[in-house]
């Protein structure tokens, strides 16, 4: 295996890099560099200092042939065993693309977690070639090309973060390189961006069968993970001591509906749009399945993904497609009306098929989509479907308004059924880990592959 590095240093200037900044890259242990000199002095083009930097990195990303390819800004000092260890992360961690010091002090600042944290500093950045290629530094108003590049990889499905053994300093007083918390004085970050910062909601509905699993399973591993989102839970037939308790756990609003025998897969399609019409249209939301869900780690990345996808619905996939799902055939051949029999097997064979347990978006985006769907699924497109849920709706809605979703990676809504073995293993506590190393966020159980899921977490 090479540990051949194209190191490529950015700086605002073509001045000498100071003694400390070279001395950090010759100390370098382990590892064969070889040093790129980026200049990122604006021209004419550029309409603000993330539009130079953005089109320095591009330049510098061509730059070398190694397999791997590190950023650093020319006020940066690497710690001697810095891009090895950055180096043997990476190497482990096959589905992300790049990992970074944290050499602004960022994570001692934001509760996110280090492989995941909603902004990644790119002074200090190892990439793999093979990935860095995918990327196109850009900026956006109110988003650094830093910002950018997390957003674009993370939707490609791979990783991006920082490394708690890689060090690295921020020069105090230096040259004051092209580091990406720079903000270009045509854009500051004001009223235009304020509804980014609104926090995300969890929305999910169930009835009385299912109340002790959302209680302990859903609510118990959501919280065990660290996320204080605001729940709402839409209730079916609850006794008034079940909605008593479930009122005095912390963060959770329930609305109360009685039970009319409809499944909640249903009914919730038309019972979410009041819910949501309350809230901020600009709102990140997601819902799951209440049942047969565990959490394992921090939503923020999720709600990042619905703020840089502000006009999509975000929907996963499921394991297996037609024909090996079985369910694509039996739930199409009972439509009525012909042509629509035939439009829908034609759509949910070849596109990939969504699971329903779970999409996320703003409020604003979910209400269009729950709106249509719920009148989709009582049209002629579905009438008379053999589905007992709301999942031939969306993969209609979906793959009839293909520029209105997104998919996202099957990690925040992790099937088990119809997944082979050799994909996952089981940890203690029934922890779920990919085998490839990629982590899973959110485990999804259906077809009763939880159900005798024995978990202690409380309310």
């Amino acid at each position: 295996m090479t540990n051949h590095v194209d190191v490529i240093v950015l700086s605002r200037g073509a001045s000498e890099l100071s003694e400390v900044v070279r001395r950090g890259i010759s100390a370098q242990q382990g590892v064969s560099l070889t040093l790129h000199r980026v200049i990122g002095s604006p021209s004419a083009g550029d309409t603000n200092r993330w539009a130079t930097i953005a089109r320095a990195r591009n330049l510098g990303k061509r730059c070398g042939s190694a397999p791997w390819v590190l950023f650093v800004d020319d006020d940066v000092i690497l710690d001697s065993g810095c891009v090895w260890e950055l180096l043997e992360a990476l190497r482990g961690r096959p589905s992300f693309a790049a990992l970074a010091a944290d050499y602004l002090g960022e994570m001692a600042a934001q509760p996110a977690t280090w492989d995941y944290p909603w902004h990644v500093a790119m002074g200090a950045t190892l990439f793999r070639r093979d990935r860095l290629v995918l990327v196109n530094f850009r900026w956006e108003p109110g988003k650094c090309e830093c910002r950018c590049a997390c957003d674009d990889l993370r939707r490609a499905g791979f990783g991006v973060g920082y490394l708690p053994e890689a060090k690295a300093r921020h020069q105090q007083n230096g040259s004051s390189a092209a580091h990406s918390l720079d903000r270009p004085a045509t854009q500051p970050f004001g009223a235009a961006s304020a509804w980014h910062h609104l926090p995300g909601r969890v929305l999910t509905a169930f009835d009385e069968h299912h109340f002790l699993r959302f209680r302990r399973q859903f609510l118990g591993t959501l919280r065990a993970a660290g996320n204080r989102e605001q729940v709402t839970a839409v209730a079916y037939g609850l006794y008034s001591s079940q909605r008593g308790a479930l009122e005095m756990a912390p963060g959770v609003e329930v609305v109360g509906v009685t039970d009319n025998g409809v499944h909640p897969a249903i009914r919730r399609l038309r019972d979410f749009q009041s819910v949501l019409a309350r809230w901020d249209p600009n709102t990140p939301v997601a819902y799951w399945d209440a049942g047969d869900i565990i959490f394992q780690a921090s939503l923020a990345p999720l709600w990042e993904l619905v703020r840089s996808n502000p006009g999509r619905l975000l929907a996963v996939r499921e394991p297996t497609g037609y024909p090996q799902n079985l369910a694509i055939g039996e739930w199409t051949e009972t439509i009525n009306d012909r042509r629509a029999r035939r439009r829908a097997f034609e759509l949910f064979s070849t596109r990939p098929f969504l699971n329903s347990g779970f999409v996320a978006g703003t409020a604003r985006v979910l209400l269009r989509f729950l709106r249509e769907t719920d009148r989709i699924l009582h049209s002629s497109a579905l009438r008379g479907t053999s589905d007992w849920g709301d999942q031939s709706a969306l993969n209609l809605y979906c793959h009839t308004h293909p520029e209105a979703w997104r998919e996202l990676p099957d990690t925040w809504n992790y099937c088990l059924f119809g997944r082979s073995r050799s994909e996952f293993r089981i940890g203690p506590g029934w922890r779920i880990d990919r085998r490839d190393g990629t982590p899973v966020f959110v485990v999804h159980g259906n077809a009763k592959q939880l159900l005798h899921t024995e978990l202690s977490f409380t309310v």
